[in-house]
């Protein structure tokens, strides 16, 4: 039987992760979309025995639309601040243009009484900063000298410093769940999970940024194996873990 190739940009995307994984193994497609429920891709063995493979992305369609607005607008050019300012949005701030506005003047603000950071720490030891974080919404803030105009730049909420790995369970266990009937209904002994993990959530910073957790997933009966993967600077990381396993990191 011919491997056709993946068609969809994310199983071209776990394809390439998995042949440096797997060395001999072919990742072909399987949904042609010719039967509903189909999983997504075959792996096939060089022993003969083939594994059914579906692909999942952990994203989050607000925090899409919300980077998509933050990256069409651009950085502020500061006409009152004096140093450039890099500002992380607080969860549940989406409001972009309302924080470019008031940025400029709030911070020259906090510059004049000789702050530099918009964190929790300074937050509890100065009322100014506690009032600009929360005028702003941003949950954290830097800045530094600048060599040219002043810029001020807003970035998407991450809460990086207090992420633990077991996030990185929590949505695979979820991806699992609503995945598992489609993978039961291939009748394959091997059946893989493989959950592409998008920035700038919690499961990815975890990924990226940790060793992984000493427990592992919970994972249906339906899902043999489960696979998370993305990207840091551009350099892939790669967790698997078997049911009842432990994760083995790849790349």
């Amino acid at each position: 039987m011919s491997c056709r190739e993946p068609q969809r940009a994310d199983d071209r995307v776990v394809k390439g992760l998995l042949q440096r994984c797997l060395p001999g193994v072919e990742v072909c497609l399987h949904d042609d979309g010719t039967q509903d429920q189909m999983y997504d891709l075959d792996l096939r063995w060089p022993d003969g025995h083939v594994a059914a493979l579906e692909v999942t992305t952990h994203t989050s369609e607000q925090m899409l639309r919300l980077g998509h607005r933050i990256g069409q607008q651009g950085h502020v050019v500061a006409t009152e601040a004096a140093r450039d300012w890099f500002l992380w949005l607080a969860v549940g701030t989406d409001d972009v243009q309302r924080v470019r506005a008031k940025a400029d003047h709030l911070l020259a603000l906090v510059e004049r009484a000789g702050v530099t950071r918009l964190g929790e720490r300074e937050a509890r030891s100065s009322v100014a900063v506690a009032r600009v974080r929360r005028q702003l919404g941003v949950n954290y803030g830097f800045s530094r000298e600048a060599k040219d105009r002043p810029r001020i730049v807003v970035s998407l909420p991450m809460d990086w410093f207090f992420v633990q790995p077991e996030a990185v369970n929590e949505a695979v266990e979820d991806h699992a769940r609503r995945n598992a009937a489609k993978l039961a209904r291939s009748g394959l002994e091997e059946r893989h999970l493989f959950v592409l993990m998008a920035p700038p959530l919690r499961a990815w910073t975890a990924l990226v940024e940790r060793e992984p957790p000493t427990a592992p997933p919970q994972l249906p009966e339906a899902v043999t194996a489960a696979w998370a993967a993305s990207y840091r600077q551009s350099e892939p990381v790669v967790w698997r873990v078997r049911r009842s396993g432990t994760w083995e990191v790849l790349l």
